[in-house]
């Protein structure tokens, strides 16, 4: 084991600790790898580089924060939109940061269009950047108010990510959570992500494939999207597992959005409760299960998303489920199993239009088409729909409005509860 303070750490952020960490994780690695123990205090921190065999542990009471100074992060690491980086790994392996310390950003003003501050702070840091990195491990630690992506993996293979805690500022953008970017074999176990941005976006930035990644018994809290496919799909999604989450205070529960071509298939989200931002519905659009499939930009490949599953689904909402395919590219194969809707007050339809998460060239009437319709789920061009045990429960204030259980528009072969509809081009209505 190598104790950072035996490197020159001071630990009172009188100085900055990061020479020692690095001389400290240095050696660590130049003798064959082991452990770097950061002890309790509390240290300052600019760009360090993480590397092969070397685990950098966080004793209780260790606390790292995030230089305020942009001299202390290396100007030829650059993450996302320009931001610099704090932890960084590239093509290691067997690696990680464990323990029950603290890593403390300075994303805490008001950031984001929607909150009115479209102005982007001049220093803004991602937490973790691992890139093209096999077998990396993040467990227990905590990391509060990050100023940029939390955890960004970009072409990693194996990785696990385990009772982890993040707390971002709910009112600052682009603080997202965790962020599989074109990675292999992702596991994301008994996390806690409350952020101001999308708690788990799974993306493809380059022409790569991506899953199996697994998300099991996490609780994400975001007034965006809590788990979304894309925008991002310049690569193949497969074999993408959620179950057993707790979505809450989201204004987009499940969002999967293709905008550049990408296949998005065998996709099973089970066991999931969504509780819906309503209040936010006055400033952007409240869904708690959002599907879309659109052209980024005129030269956009147009995608498809077929084989998904979602099962034993509990949602509290006072908007409406929308899964909306392309006339060029029907949904296939889209099952919806043992869900209970619970409508707690009435929110209205008629004016809004569809989530445009992502920069994007192109309209066209399916932005609000679809959302508009007086039905509490809405299936729009698709091909073999099944909807098994599908309960739609109105408060007496809901109910007043006379909405529809669910509509069914240009979709073909349709199921309801093992009854065979028949939905080939015309709208069709139940309940």
């Amino acid at each position: 084991m190598w104790d950072v303070k035996a490197f020159g750490a001071v630990g009172d952020r009188s100085v900055p600790d990061g020479p020692a960490f690095q001389a400290a994780i240095d050696e660590c690695h130049r003798t064959g790898g082991g452990t770097v123990i950061v002890p309790a205090g509390d240290y300052s921190i600019g760009s360090i580089e993480l590397k092969s065999g070397v685990m950098l542990h966080l004793e209780t009471g260790a606390t790292l924060w995030a230089s305020t100074r942009r001299a202390d992060y290396r100007e030829d690491w650059s993450g996302e939109y320009g931001s610099r980086i704090m932890f960084r790994a590239a093509n290691a392996e067997s690696f990680g940061i464990t323990g029950k310390g603290t890593i403390r950003g300075f994303g805490t003003e008001t950031f984001g269009s929607w909150w009115g501050v479209p102005q982007p702070p001049e220093l803004r840091v991602c937490t973790c950047h691992f890139d093209n990195c096999r077998s990396v491990t993040l467990e227990d630690i905590r990391i509060r108010d990050s100023s940029f992506w939390t955890v960004h993996l970009k072409h990693c293979d194996t990785v696990y990510i385990n009772r982890i805690t993040i707390r971002n500022y709910r009112y600052h953008l682009n603080t997202d959570g965790i962020v599989p970017d074109g990675c292999r074999h992702v596991f994301i176990t008994d996390c806690l992500l409350s952020t101001g941005d999308d708690c788990i976006p799974i993306k493809n930035t380059t022409p790569q494939e991506c899953g199996p990644i697994f998300v099991t018994n996490c609780v994400l809290e975001t007034p965006n999207t809590a788990i979304k496919l894309g925008t991002e799909s310049y690569g193949r999604f497969s074999d993408i597992h959620v179950s057993q989450c707790t979505i809450r205070n989201s204004s987009i529960g499940i969002g999967i959005l293709v905008k550049d071509g990408a296949t998005v298939e065998r996709v099973r989200m089970s066991g999931i409760t969504i509780e819906s931002a309503d209040d936010l519905y006055e400033v952007k659009p409240v869904l708690p299960l959002f599907i879309d499939i659109e052209k980024r930009h005129a030269d956009s490949a147009l995608g498809q998303v077929r084989d998904i599953v979602f099962r034993d689904l509990f949602i509290r909402t006072r908007s409406a489920i929308v899964v909306q395919g392309a006339p060029d590219s029907l949904l296939d194969n889209i099952s919806f199993q043992q869900v209970t809707m619970r409508i707690t007050g009435y929110m209205p339809f008629g004016d809004r239009s569809k989530p445009i998460t992502g920069k994007r060239t192109l309209k066209d009437q399916r932005d609000m088409e679809f959302m508009r319709k007086p039905a509490y789920m809405t299936i729009a061009y698709a091909n073999n729909v099944r909807l098994d045990h599908v309960h739609i429960d109105e408060c007496a204030e809901a109910a007043e409005q006379r909405r529809h259980a669910v509509c069914f528009a240009n979709s073909a072969n349709v199921v309801y509860n093992h009854t065979s509809m028949e939905a080939g081009g015309s709208e069709q209505w139940i309940g």
